[in-house]
């Protein structure tokens, strides 16, 4: 079955988990005997775009993520590209024909993409990986064709239909792992307790909480040794600036080993080095795709669980919960996987077990397989 994915960005030019999400839906789909034709952006600041033959970088964005989101500014130069991207989706759909769409974030492209695919029939599902809706509701495609969600949570899914969109029947798909084939499980060692965050450095994720976390268990003078490595890329540089000068401030800057963007076989060594991984959002995520990935290496997971991310874990058996905002809280969590290192072990490996069980790419490809099926 022919499968076109729509989207703003696409790995290897990634932010956050979003683009990786799409990249392994469709990786799964396509194990499902799907044929699979990406349409997306090229952004180099973002990195190579990499040799896919199957995915096709020629969209124009109507502005950047390079430093934060910003619009061009320049509403002839958007009419432009926009009637370019919409040239090339018309060329792609009548050449390629695809059977199905799946669409992810449509942002600095427009909805008038999405409404292009429905004008030909397909049968089309577009995955919603933020906590918000992609539209407003006056703008749900209703009467346009075969058109329905999938949310990356039921958190997800609950907030929309809480705000009136008509999503009761459309499924939830997490985001899924790697692989099917689980990676190898961390291996437990002596010595400081080793302490990671995976994720963009940006104030709404809380990483300025974990650094406080860790000073005020340095000031109470616990003589337990920890390490830190933070992972990610910066979407507000003056955020990583403040951070690196806290950490200076107070007097763990030795503590902090900064790692930059990970991905592959890299980031599974970042999460087979860790013992515990912090996910300390203040605002609603909508799943913590993070969170999965490290709980299936073994890795016990501290989330404050705001949004999808508290379905993930559950406290005292899989991983621990902690209040958004709270150093405190997740101080004493930290001192609690420090100082009860059998306790700590069992439950990394009860996390790798519940992840295996519920996050493998062909679980959420079946679902998405499901969806399209009801589609057509």
């Amino acid at each position: 079955m022919r499968l076109l994915l729509l989207t703003n960005l696409y790995p290897p030019q990634n932010l956050g988990g979003f683009g990786l999400c799409l990249q392994r839906l469709c990786q799964g789909l396509e194990a499902l005997g799907y044929d699979p034709l990406v349409l997306t952006s090229d952004a180099p600041y973002l990195g190579p775009a990499g040799l896919d033959p199957r995915v096709c970088r020629s969209l124009q964005l109507l502005g950047s993520y390079e430093g934060g989101i910003s619009r061009l500014g320049d509403s002839g130069e958007e009419q432009r590209r926009q009637q370019h991207n919409q040239r090339l989706l018309t060329k792609i759909l009548k050449r390629f024909k695809p059977q199905v769409c799946l669409v992810g974030n449509l942002d600095l492209l427009g909805l008038e993409l999405l409404d292009t695919v429905l004008a030909q029939g397909v049968p089309t599902q577009q995955h919603v990986g933020f906590m918000g809706a992609p539209m407003p509701l006056h703008q749900y495609p209703r009467g346009k064709g075969s058109y329905g969600m999938a949310f990356a949570s039921g958190e997800v899914k609950r907030l929309l239909h809480q705000q009136g969109f008509p999503v009761a029947q459309q499924p939830v798909v997490y985001p899924p792992l790697m692989q099917n084939e689980p990676p190898q499980a961390s291996q437990p060692r002596a010595g400081a307790l080793r302490v990671g965050y995976c994720g963009l450095l940006m104030q709404s994720k809380g990483v300025h909480v974990l650094l406080e976390a860790v000073a005020r268990l340095q000031a109470g003078g616990n003589g337990q040794p920890l390490s830190i490595q933070l992972a990610g890329k910066a979407f507000a540089p003056n955020y990583e600036e403040e951070l690196r000068d806290y950490c200076e401030r107070v007097g763990i800057r030795a503590l902090v080993q900064w790692r930059g963007f990970l991905e592959g076989e890299a980031l599974q060594s970042f999460y087979a080095d860790l013992d515990v991984l912090v996910f300390p959002s203040l605002h609603p995520e909508s799943f913590g795709m993070v969170v999965a990935e490290a709980m299936v290496t073994g890795v016990v997971p501290i989330s404050s669980g705001v949004g999808g991310a508290y379905e993930v874990i559950t406290h005292g058996r899989n991983g621990l919960l902690v209040p958004p905002g709270d150093s405190n809280a997740l101080a004493e969590a930290l001192h609690w996987c420090n100082a009860q290192p059998q306790q700590r072990q069992a439950m990394g490996q009860r996390a790798r077990r519940d992840a295996l069980r519920r996050y493998t790419p062909r679980q959420s490809a079946l679902a998405l397989h499901q969806g399209f099926q009801q589609l057509r």
